[in-house]
Order: structure tokens, then C-alpha cells, then sequence
């Protein structure tokens, strides 16, 4: 009974302890909501936001698995024709498009009354929904998508996504008191702004991107990695996956072997094997010696901190 009682406590301490480390860190907050459907109601993480004088509301979908942070060239160009005077706010910083963006100074985007920690944004062209301006003047107070969140807007600092609470947290720097206690913590890699994290497979390591715009997966792989997908019982399928353009059926099922990120052990693991015919997957996670990607479904119930200025990924 001494014994259950300790644990107990430990447990409460512990808990405590992730509180009050995160509660003593100066951090900015930005509220997300889910977007889905009844079939998926977590498909997509979303945020709100104002932008000077405008009468809409602007959302982002944020996605670690975007290389920047961008506005949607098209709908962006139909709100310039509605408000002239956002070309003054956020102007063109060059036109290299090295990327395939060209760069806007953030004129003052601003979600849950905080300011986005980066004041380059980027502008893809030629994408996204055209609307008319008559369209944008009678539906003042209504909602469009303007563009992408990305992880480079934090990468000078700290990103904590709290899952519990719904909110993505901004801080320059964390203190020395926070990584003073143990923690789930992981180092991790960086490709082309993509978060690639080490997941333990049976008794190997295999690397998978961190993206949280891919919550229809909890992991994914394609079928040119048969090292993993030979692994699968596979139990069912999602129907009509768009993939720029084209649908795939996609199989899955459970890891016939053990699963874990750092400490956490993933119960019944599941993974979804794309056929990629084209390899646009398979291209880019080989480019990045990656397997395939991780989705938000195993961390739904947690916090994660992602310490840019350390390279840590810590789960609470």
C-alpha cells in the first residue's frame, strides 16, 4: 500500500513539476482550434488572425511538415485589391524566389493579441483561391485560409504545442531550471525546416519527420521501404488520399514489434504504407534519410517543447 501510495505521489510531483517549469518561462501564446470532419475531426491544426484593420478572419494551417511560413499568392492578391493599403504593410523584400517564395515583410499579423515572432514571411505565387473583391466587401466579418504556418518562424527559440490546452507557445530561450529535472527529452535533426525524430522500431532506428499537417496519420511510410512495411499486419485502408492533385488508397495496420520516441512507448502502433507510384514522398523522405512521417495522434494527450537553441524534443 506504502508502495502505491509513493508512486502516487511521485506522479503528482512530477506532473507538478512540468507545470511550474513551464508556468516560470516567458512565453507568448497562440490559440489553435481542429478542422475536420465527422470522419476526422483532428485533420488539421488552425489559427486565427488579425491583421490591422481588416475585417476578416484570416486563418493559418500550422504544419511543421511546411518548410516556411507562407501567404497564399492568389488570396493574398485578392485582399491587396480589397485593403491597397496592406501592399504598404507587407511589402516585397526581394523577388529571388530561390525557394519558390518570395519574402514579405510581416506588416503585423497578430493571433490571440500576440505578434508572430519573425518578421519575414514568405509569398508563394500563382496559389490558392482567387476572390473578387465584391466577393471579400460583402461578406466583411466572414473567414478565409490566407496561408501556412511553419516551424521557421521559432527557429530562434522555443515551440511548445500543448495538445491539452489547444495552444502553441513561443519563447526565446528556456531557463536552466526546465531541463534540470528528467525528462522525455530527445535530441533531434533538422531538413529544410522539417523536424526528423529517432523512432525505435524492434531494436532499430529509424528516422521520421515530425508533421503535424498530416494528422490523418498516426505514422507513415511508402511502400519503397520494405524494411518497414513487411512489418505491418495490415487491417484496413483509407480510401481516396489526395496527393497534389491524384488519389490513392492507402493499406495500414498495426507494428508487429515494439515502438518508442525517447521514453514513450506506443501502444498498438499504427502505420499507413503509401504506394507512391510517383515517389513524391519517397523522394523527399530519401533526399532527407528519412522513413516517413509521424502525425500528431501519438502526442494528443501531452505537451512537447521544441528547443530550436538546443535541438531537444521533450515530451511532457
Amino acid at each position: 500500500m506504502r508502495s502505491v501510495f509513493i508512486a502516487i505521489l511521485l506522479s503528482i510531483n512530477g506532473f507538478f513539476v512540468f507545470g511550474q517549469n513551464l508556468d516560470n518561462e516567458k512565453l507568448r501564446w497562440f490559440n489553435f482550434y481542429w478542422a475536420g470532419d465527422s470522419a476526422n475531426p483532428k485533420e488539421a491544426m488552425m489559427l486565427r488572425s488579425t491583421i490591422d484593420t481588416v475585417n476578416f478572419n484570416l486563418r493559418w494551417q500550422f504544419d511543421t511538415g511546411s518548410p516556411r511560413t507562407f501567404v497564399y499568392g492568389n488570396v493574398w492578391n485578392s485582399f491587396t485589391r480589397a485593403f491597397p493599403y496592406l501592399d504598404k504593410l507587407f511589402f516585397k523584400v526581394d523577388t529571388l524566389k530561390a525557394d519558390g517564395f518570395i519574402n514579405l515583410k510581416n506588416g503585423g499579423i497578430v493571433i490571440s493579441g500576440n505578434k508572430l515572432p519573425k518578421n519575414i514571411i514568405g509569398f508563394l505565387p500563382n496559389y490558392g483561391n482567387n476572390i473578387d473583391k465584391e466577393v471579400i466587401m460583402e461578406n466583411l466579418g466572414s473567414s478565409t485560409t490566407l496561408g501556412t504556418m511553419g516551424i521557421d518562424l521559432f527557429r530562434n527559440g522555443v515551440l511548445i504545442i500543448d495538445f491539452k490546452k489547444n495552444k502553441i507557445g513561443y519563447a526565446d530561450q528556456l531557463s536552466a531550471q526546465f531541463y534540470a529535472n528528467k525528462m522525455n527529452t530527445i535530441d533531434f535533426t533538422l531538413y529544410q525546416n522539417r523536424i526528423i525524430l529517432p523512432i525505435r522500431i524492434g531494436n532499430a532506428f529509424f528516422p521520421f519527420f515530425y508533421d503535424s499537417g498530416a494528422s490523418l496519420f498516426p505514422l507513415k511510410t511508402t511502400a519503397a521501404f520494405p524494411d518497414l512495411s513487411n512489418m505491418v499486419s495490415y487491417t484496413d485502408t483509407l480510401f481516396n488520399i489526395t496527393t497534389w492533385g491524384k488519389s490513392y488508397d492507402v493499406p495500414g495496420g498495426k507494428i508487429r514489434k515494439k515502438v518508442k520516441l525517447g521514453n514513450l512507448k506506443i501502444g498498438s502502433p499504427k502505420i499507413y504504407v503509401h504506394p507512391d507510384p510517383e515517389l513524391y514522398h519517397t523522394n523527399i523522405f530519401k533526399e532527407a534519410g528519412a522513413y516517413g512521417l509521424i502525425g500528431n495522434a501519438y502526442f494528443e494527450d501531452k505537451i512537447i517543447v521544441i528547443d530550436f537553441t538546443k535541438m531537444k524534443f521533450t515530451i511532457l
